[in-house]
């Protein structure tokens, strides 16, 4: 496999100053998804964001890596919500405007 697109999980870790274990446990807890190449393991770039949310959410709000999970399924519920709201809200408005 090519690893030219790939971003090594110890660069990663080094410029965001977390541990190579905080994103294992990410891993193991199935929040991202790593690839191992030769011995070395590697992020997805599509995968960065999110990965970098985590880590936001880790060191700003101190909450424990395997707690993410959670913290992460209720934001993705949230956004979930603000999406069917909006598509309520331009229903809602196109109804509106064709009453007038």
């Amino acid at each position: 496999m090519q690893t030219t697109h790939l971003i090594p999980v110890r660069e990663f870790c080094l410029y965001h100053h977390v541990e190579i274990t905080f994103v294992e446990t990410l891993a193991d807890n199935g929040l991202i998804e790593t690839t191992i190449v030769e011995q070395t393991t590697y992020v997805h770039p599509e995968q960065v964001s999110r990965l970098e949310k985590l880590v936001r959410l880790h060191q700003d709000l101190a909450i424990h890596a395997d707690d993410l999970d959670v913290v992460s399924d209720l934001l993705d519920r949230v956004e979930d919500l603000q999406q069917q709201l909006s598509q309520l809200q331009n229903r809602l408005i196109f109804y509106e405007s064709s009453t007038h």
